[in-house]
């Protein structure tokens, strides 16, 4: 005679002792707690999440939904498991959530449902509150090398400070914030919210502009038994832009750019890069700027000379031609204008505007 292994708790057959319509009905396959909390900033709408104020990408149904997800439990046993959840709002801070769970236990299709409430709760964020409370930690100080900048480049520099704001805030900075902007004698102050978001701005309108930095500290207060320092954060923009033409080293150069402390330039001889130190960039004479410049057509020309139009007398006149500039008779060229000479200016750079 064979034994059969049976249910012990309704006597089917079961080769693992409870058979799985038994353990079905005894187990807990959806753990569903009686309510979630959601906490919210009600002048940004950051969301606290998992104990930090994080910016939230989805709206307070989808916060809650994420929140009743995190929380509740599904029985480690049950196969193919699909949760969805149905959210409801019910008034300013209350919502009921349903749970519907389906899968499968052993080889018994199942399905479990609960429902919770969940509470969003309004509660201002530290950034926030210290946006209110006039916090700063840095400010950002944009001047020019001889005089203020121009106007082009403190819009600019605005620009990119709130670029770099953003971009810090998205990178987990919860302090990164344009505290104020204002204008004063020789440029603008960018007061900000942390440190290192000004150092940010401050390292990326050097990187457009050039020129150089320099930090001091100043003691605020103390915290937690600590000294407090606020940083000042100078950005001196350089004399030279981008596009003057200049005279340096004995030769005409081209202002392309700048590379941390240094100038980039191309020859209006060779056409080769050429690099300027501060001191070579600060002794450098000034003669025009790329976007003051005149144009002229090729009339003809060998190989050392171009004869091109003046457009102001309209007489052809021979100029030197440099070694980088293959114009044609009919092609048009630039120059700037030099104690009565005409200097012909390389092509632009692609996407540079006309």
């Amino acid at each position: 005679m064979t034994l059969k292994s049976v249910c012990p708790r309704c006597g089917e057959p079961s080769p693992l002792g409870l058979c799985d319509r038994c353990r079905r009905e005894m187990a807990t396959l959806l753990d569903c707690p009686d309510s979630v909390e959601v906490t919210v900033c009600p002048v940004c709408s950051s969301a606290l999440i998992r104990g930090r104020w994080q910016k939230a990408e989805a709206d307070v149904q989808e916060l809650i939904s994420d929140a009743v997800a995190e929380k509740i439990g599904v029985h480690q046993d049950l196969r193919s498991p699909d949760v969805t959840l149905s959210v409801e709002k019910k008034n300013a801070t209350q919502y009921l959530v349903s749970v519907h769970l389906a899968g499968l236990f052993g080889e018994i299709p199942t399905e479990e449902d609960c429902t919770l409430v969940a509470k969003v709760r309004r509660a201002t964020c530290e950034r926030c509150s210290r946006m209110a409370g006039n916090y700063y930690e840095a400010t950002v100080q944009v001047r020019g090398s001889a005089g203020s900048p121009a106007s082009g480049e403190l819009e600019e520099s605005r620009k990119i400070a709130e670029a770099v704001t953003e971009s810090c805030f998205l990178k987990g900075d919860r302090l990164s914030f344009i505290q104020e902007t204002k204008n004063v004698k020789g440029g603008i102050d960018l007061v900000v919210g942390s440190t290192s978001q000004g150092r940010s701005i401050a390292r990326a309108i050097q990187e457009r502009f050039g020129g150089a930095t320099q930090e001091s500290y100043k003691l605020a207060g103390m915290r937690d038994g600590k000294n407090v320092y606020r940083t000042s954060i100078l950005v001196r923009l350089p004399r030279l832009k981008s596009g003057d033409l200049i005279r340096a080293r004995g030769t005409f150069l081209e202002v392309r750019g700048f590379e941390g402390k240094r100038t980039a330039c191309i020859s209006l001889r060779e056409g080769e890069t050429v690099y300027l130190s501060l001191e070579d960039a600060d002794d450098a004479v000034v003669i025009g700027n790329r976007s003051s410049a005149e144009r002229s057509l090729v009339v003809s020309g060998d190989r050392d000379v171009l004869e091109v139009l003046d457009p102001e007398s309209y007489r052809t006149v021979s100029v030197s031609r440099p070694g980088f500039l293959e114009a044609k008779p009919g092609n048009e060229v630039e120059f700037l204008r030099f104690r009565g000479d005409i200097i012909l200016l390389p092509p632009r750079r692609e996407g540079r505007p006309s």
